[in-house]
């Protein structure tokens, strides 16, 4: 192919020919097809615009601060296949076009797994779902509100950006050195005696419950119509195994912890369930606890009203209403909201992300007590919201420990359960010492197993 060559310029010589007669503006949208990094200084880059043959050569400065990068700065982009769209001046030197790149927008996302899981780690990544070669916002919603691991989403947005259904080449998550000694700091932060407004205490988690957990063979399992034999995306399972090997486990643990709460199955009280769309958690506390009122909360419109079926089916539709609503938003409305139904309990099972940290936030400001088992640390969709436990950290302890968590390599397994426990650990400092237990389920039933816990009548 043919290419109009743009090489990169000193700081120097841009401003002597900013002034040229030659100079003129530039604005074209194409596709990366080619890149290499030739120096310290900058990358190059191969531009094929729609409908032509000729590519274009362009230099992007390596230093982020020299160029806009649009819609977000901070994440690399630059992969090849990814479609950009690029402006600036271009302008002739010694017979040669050269090209000033001033701005740069992504327009459509690489089929990157890097690039995907950064993007979807923002807090407004629905807003994204176009790059990602989605019809709407809505559709990208509803794929990360499913229970689909990260892995499974991100191959299917990789599938929708490639066009090509078949199985991605997913790499185990590699970490570095410099998260191992965050984790070893934070450890060490956490078994260090002080009293000052940041100290927290690192704590090993209790197990109040064994495995052998009796679930009620009278419930009807959660499944679509038509589900039975349907591959969950959690693995090899179907999802009806899922739903009896995993899930089922999952909701009969937090029945159980909830029955030990002193005479929780005798006195009325009102649950308020976060993210529990499809109704899973729900129902079975519904079924178990028959002086119980449940309110869920979901954003996710097709879950809530697969929530409502189950109810139906279980015969407890009319002790638990469904709500149709962000979280923070619900939150803010109760908070002013007179005669609304007092919340006694707060359950949250995998609540994604900082979905869980407002979920324990409500409970603290409402004095209400919870069994919130949290999820997907690294997510942020409710920002400007900030976590409690980031103010115990910095952007890159942050970073790391979230990191950490979400490492799906076997060999790993043990990294990710102690930086749950470092963060839990510092989201139980948000409350009075000695109220909130940090507890553990098996991990044959879900590796997101770490449960804050805070029963004030027991």
């Amino acid at each position: 192919m043919a290419s109009s060559q743009a090489s990169p310029q000193s700081p120097s010589s841009e401003e002597q020919l900013s002034s040229s007669s030659k100079q003129k503006l530039f604005d074209f949208t194409g596709i990366i097809v080619r890149k290499k990094n030739i120096s310290k200084e900058f990358i190059k880059l191969a531009i094929q615009v729609a409908d032509n043959t000729k590519t274009t050569t362009i230099y992007i400065p390596r230093d982020d601060s020299a160029v806009v990068y649009t819609p977000f700065d901070g994440i690399h982009f630059l992969y090849l296949e990814a479609t950009i769209n690029v402006t600036g001046y271009s302008f002739t030197k010694d017979g040669m076009e050269m090209h000033h790149v001033q701005h740069c927008t992504l327009i459509k996302c690489a089929a990157n797994v890097k690039v995907i899981k950064d993007m979807l780690s923002l807090p407004n990544c629905t807003s994204y779902a176009i790059m990602f070669n989605m019809d709407s916002q809505d559709e990208l919603s509803t794929l990360l509100a499913t229970e689909k691991s990260q892995k499974a989403i991100v191959m299917t947005i990789m599938a929708r950006l490639s066009g090509k259904a078949k199985t991605v080449r997913w790499r185990p998550g590699r970490i570095k050195q410099k998260d191992l000694d965050i984790l070893h700091q934070k450890e060490a932060e956490g078994n260090t005696d002080s009293n000052n407004s940041t100290s927290w205490q690192l704590c090993q988690p209790c197990q109040p419950l064994n495995d052998q957990l009796s679930i009620d063979g009278m419930l009807s399992v959660n499944l679509p119509d038509g589900g039975t034999d349907l591959v969950s995306t959690h693995g090899k399972l179907t999802r009806k195994e899922y739903l009896d090997t995993k899930k089922n486990n999952q909701t009969q643990w937090f029945v159980e912890r909830i029955r030990n709460f002193h005479n929780r199955d005798k006195q009325p009280l009102t649950f308020l369930d976060v993210g529990g769309g499809r109704g899973d958690l729900a129902v079975h506390i519904a079924v178990n606890f028959p002086n119980a009122y449940l309110i869920v909360v979901d954003c996710n419109e097709s879950s809530i009203a697969a929530g409502r079926e189950y109810a139906i089916k279980c015969n407890v539709e009319d002790r638990i209403e469904f709500v149709h609503q962000n979280f923070s938003d619900y939150y803010a409305e109760y908070s002013v909201k007179e005669g609304a139904n007092r919340v006694d309990v707060v359950v949250a099972l995998h609540a994604c992300g900082d979905l869980s940290d407002m979920a324990l936030k409500f409970a603290q400001q409402n004095e209400c007590d919870f069994v919130i088992c949290p999820c997907c640390y690294p997510k942020r969709y409710l920002a400007p919201f900030k976590p409690f436990w980031h103010s115990l950290c910095n952007e890159d302890e942050v970073d790391s420990l979230s990191r950490i968590v979400e490492l799906d390599n076997e060999s790993r397994n043990d990294e990710s359960r102690r930086a749950m426990l470092v963060i839990n650990s510092m989201r139980r400092r948000a409350f009075e010492e000695g109220c909130v237990n940090v507890e553990e389920f098996s991990n044959k039933f879900s590796k997101r197993n770490i449960v804050l816990v805070r029963d004030t009548v027991s």
